[in-house]
């Protein structure tokens, strides 16, 4: 796992993508229409950007990549600036992700009630498929922590006129 979890004070372990949004009808912040016969939700959105900040992430991880530009476009604020210093760490520690952590997000609550520009997120992620590797062999070896079920708590508020993943916590493996 990437160093992003040490940065929010849980160890390695959960920072990896999304492993259930392929091929998802969910629209995501940059696509707010949708084609299919249901109405587009301020539920809807703020689980495709959560959904879309993991995989954001995973494809960043890939290549430790913190300039990535589709993280800006899924996070903002303290969220953005963690993802983005766990992928710096990684880079200068040489390592790269590997594999996904597969997310099952559900509201809690949103607020104003009448026109919602925040939501609370909530999340048990399993890390157990995703980890850190050396970006190149190099003889110096790297053990990453197990993965496991994890709980993560966010906020998904409206900035500018997308909905963004502006905060998040991952606890520690077994915690959900």
């Amino acid at each position: 796992m990437l160093a992003l979890i040490g940065l929010v004070g849980i160890g390695a372990g959960c920072t990896r993508g999304d492993g259930g949004n392929e091929g998802s009808a969910t629209p995501t912040p940059g696509n707010q229409s949708t084609s299919t016969a249901e109405p587009v939700t301020p539920e809807d959105l703020a689980l495709a950007a959560y959904r879309g900040m993991w995989a954001a992430y995973d494809d960043a991880g890939l290549t430790s990549d913190p300039d990535n530009p589709e993280l800006a476009k899924f996070a903002a604020g303290d969220a953005l600036k963690v993802l983005r210093s766990g992928l710096e760490s990684d880079r200068r520690e040489g390592l790269v992700g590997q594999g996904k952590v597969v997310v099952n997000p559900s509201i809690q609550s949103l607020t104003p009630a009448a026109a919602p520009t925040q939501a609370k997120v909530r999340d048990c992620a399993d890390t157990s498929g995703a980890t850190r590797v050396r970006a190149t062999p190099n003889g110096t070896p790297f053990a990453d922590s197990p993965g496991g079920r994890r709980l993560v708590n966010a906020t998904v508020s409206m900035v500018g006129r997308s909905w963004k993943v502006t905060s998040f916590g991952v606890q520690g493996v077994g915690s959900c």
